[in-house]
């Protein structure tokens, strides 16, 4: 290519570089799931199918109660069994960002050690108030999550009787690139060493997703992923860092990168980052690497496996029909 000839936009080398992730998962023998997955939604889309849910979505407060039930089911799965390392049997001091509606939180109040504070946004800006009935271990704010990490970095000070935690949740919304970094740095920085993180994600195969779960595979002993068996949550799953070493060179490196992502994208209206600033969170040379991506693909594949019986079910497909 000639020096002469115009770089391309900074949109389109994301874009460029989200269609190469895409397309180096589908082309690898081990993600056989992937490409089910893609071909079925390839052939949903062609064919305008809508999805036949036994009874009409809920709204309103139902809707609220309702994933109020699955995330508290989340949480019972991965409690089941005789496994230690569950998260709600490490939890004992807790932090939940989002609180809202508040399933996770329930289920580990029901543990009688736990305690915890949460963080939901204020009803003016799209909370739901109250979702939690009030209880002396736990401690609920109404809180403008950029406001509370904006003013955490500069004062190094947090609104809650406790600040440190061994286990945190963050179920804000996974949409937002700048809510994203927030939320990553508020949690790093109030991990106890050896805690553990909960992080709700979109699309494993998105470079920011990506980014984000080789970011957390330096920091953590141990990564593994969940995703919900509803078809109207597609596409998101459940990170979770178990044994977050923050006395490692990795992990004080991530919250420096972090730090320095925040002063460049805070300002009276905080914005998303670039494509290049997310590099602090992982350059995008290290997620092309073999290992990392062996990584993705052994992580991906039970998620992947969980979206599509999912959608097969949602939309009444037999999976011999998208083939």
């Amino acid at each position: 290519m000639s020096s002469l000839a115009p770089k391309p936009a900074l949109d389109a080398v994301a874009e460029a570089e989200a269609k190469w992730l895409t397309d180096a998962l589908l082309g690898r023998r081990d993600c056989d799931t992937f490409r089910k997955l893609k071909d079925l939604c390839r052939h949903l889309r062609g064919s305008a199918i809508a999805p036949r849910f036994r009874s009409p979505p809920p709204t309103g407060q139902e809707r609220i109660t309702q994933c109020a039930d699955a995330m508290y089911r989340i949480f019972q799965s991965m409690h089941q069994g005789s496994d230690p390392y569950s998260f709600a049997r490490r939890a004992r001091c807790f932090l939940e960002v989002g609180s809202n509606p508040g399933g996770f939180t329930r289920f580990l109040l029901e543990q009688p050690h736990t305690h915890g504070v949460g963080v939901t946004l204020p009803v003016d800006e799209g909370g739901i108030g109250r979702a939690i009935p009030p209880n002396d271990r736990f401690e609920l704010h109404e809180l403008n999550l950029l406001d509370l990490v904006s003013h955490y970095i500069s004062s190094g000070t947090l609104p809650f009787t406790r600040t440190t935690f061994d286990s945190i949740i963050l179920d804000v919304d996974h949409s937002s690139p700048r809510l994203l970094v927030a939320q990553l740095l508020l949690a790093l920085s109030t991990i106890h060493d050896g805690g553990q993180i909960l992080l709700t994600l979109s699309c494993i195969e998105r470079p920011q997703a990506a980014r984000i779960l080789i970011a957390f595979s330096k920091v953590a002993d141990y990564i593994s992923l969940s995703s919900p068996p509803q078809a109207q949550t597609w596409g998101v799953f459940y990170l979770h860092a178990q044994t977050v070493r923050v006395n490692t060179p990795a992990y004080r490196k991530l919250i420096d990168n972090l730090k320095r992502l925040w002063y460049r994208i805070h300002s009276i209206h905080t914005r998303d980052p670039t494509w290049d600033e997310e590099d602090l969170i992982t350059p995008w040379e290290e997620v092309m690497k073999k290992s990392n991506m062996d990584l993705i693909a052994k992580l991906g594949n039970p998620v992947w496996e969980t979206q599509l019986k999912a959608l097969y079910r949602a939309f009444e497909v037999n999976s011999k029909q998208s083939d």
